[in-house]
């Protein structure tokens, strides 16, 4: 009989002693068929000796028989599916008796989902101004500028300062010579302060108070003194938008183009943007009616995946990990909150998926085969193969399946407003 507590179960599972010894029987005969024991030839030493002399190795093999095939004959009787690899406890044989244990394991939970048919959205505004455009253009423009050496008598806004800094709060600090754009909206203010009416050569010590979300780590939330030197003014010079520089990036060759390509390029982002902000929105409604607890097993595995994303992402940057100090338990608990977050989502997803009765077909899988064959360059058979062996193959069926009654949950949450979006997108495009 099995139990549960929420997700757990617990299944009691006892193997006729006839059946043991048989097994036991069964697997001390293929053992002496090669059995090479003192005072007889290979294989030809009698059953109750090999019994005797290899009986760890036949109670350990034919347990390792016994248990999964009575263990999954359990599973089918009570209708189970486990979720995380059973723990055994009672697992105590004596020849001559039952074998009899306790599979203790997790499995999906039952719940209900609520009126998720009624979960309205309101769309985020996907157009964008003139001035949002222009202000786009410009950052492009600042991205391929130009600087030249000024005749100009001092520093003043506009211009680029180009000084020998040196850290005077960090012990041997080694001045290092940067390029500051004074007056400009990145650049702090304790520098423009400090920089106006310069004069190449002079000199001035000054203290910058970095807000604590600054970018770099060393610095943020500190105060630092340094020490400048102006070497010399610079000039910098934007493009224009029929400049080579902007048209040879973006494809455009006219003034009006590069408007055209910037403003498809602004709404893409902002349809982005309003795709992930309406996501978040319809998921915590449609969780809100949900009481379900989630497996355990199934929270572990999505920090794991979590973590070792982390770490691949460090390792591409070039950090070396083995010299990478972590606090792994508390890493793990960092990400606690929002792996139970997903598995819970994902769980009403698929809920969703069988409600409506979506489906994954294998074009479906196909299509993922085809883009990942690309990405890796391999043929799509080698991909599709390798994705089998692992057992990713059933993953990615289980993220498609997400994936289709996330965009049904979408597309009912805004009224088809997204799919009205795409296809003016389209339309225009064709």
């Amino acid at each position: 009989m099995a139990t549960s507590t929420a997700c757990l179960r617990q299944v009691d599972v006892e193997v006729p002693a006839g059946e043991v010894e048989r097994e036991f029987t069964r697997v001390a005969q293929g053992i002496q068929k090669k059995a090479r024991i003192p005072g007889f030839r290979p294989g030809k030493a009698p059953l109750s000796l090999v019994k005797q002399h290899f009986a760890e190795r036949i109670r350990e093999e034919a347990l390792e028989a016994l248990v999964p095939a009575h263990l999954r004959a359990a599973f089918e009787r009570e209708q189970l599916e486990p979720v995380s690899t059973p723990t055994l406890k009672g697992l105590d044989y004596q020849p001559g008796t039952a074998l009899k244990f306790q599979a203790s394991f997790e499995v999906m939970p039952t719940f209900e989902l609520g009126d998720y048919a009624s979960i309205r959205v309101p769309m985020p505004p996907l157009e964008v101004s003139d001035d949002e455009i222009e202000a786009g253009l410009l950052r492009l423009r600042e991205r391929h500028s130009t600087t030249q050496d000024s005749d100009a008598p001092e520093v003043t806004d506009g211009l680029v300062a180009l000084v020998e800094a040196q850290n005077l709060t960090q012990e041997n600090g080694t001045p290092q010579e940067v390029a500051i754009e004074v007056g400009a909206d990145h650049t702090l203010p304790e520098f423009n302060a400090a920089l106006k009416g310069m004069k190449p050569g002079e000199e001035r010590e000054l203290e910058v108070n970095y807000p604590a979300e600054f970018p770099e780590p060393a610095v943020a939330g500190k105060a630092v003194r340094y020490h400048l030197k102006l070497n010399r003014i610079q000039q910098k010079t934007l493009p224009g938008l029929e400049d080579a520089a902007i048209t040879e990036t973006l494809g455009t060759t006219t003034a009006a183009e590069a408007r055209a390509w910037m403003a498809d390029r602004l709404r893409a982002e902002r349809r982005h943007e309003a795709r992930h902000a309406v996501e978040e929105k319809a998921i915590e409604q449609l969780l809100q009616p949900v009481t379900v607890e989630v497996p355990r097993a199934l929270v572990d595995q999505r920090i794991e995946d979590k973590i070792e994303r982390n770490l691949r992402g460090l390792a591409q940057q070039g950090v070396n990990l083995r010299k990478l100090e972590v606090d792994w338990s508390k890493l793990r608990e960092r990400h606690q909150a929002d792996a139970e977050r997903e598995v819970r989502a994902g769980l009403v997803l698929d809920k969703l998926a069988a409600s409506e009765k979506l489906e994954v077909s294998e074009a479906d899988v196909e299509e993922e085969i085809q883009r990942a064959s690309v990405e890796l360059r391999q043929s799509p058979d080698v991909v599709r193969a390798r994705l089998k062996d692992n057992g990713v193959l059933e993953r990615i069926r289980a993220r498609i399946l997400q994936e289709k009654a996330m965009n049904w949950l979408l597309d009912s949450a805004t009224e088809g407003a997204f799919s009205r979006a795409a296809a003016v997108k389209e339309q225009k495009n064709s």
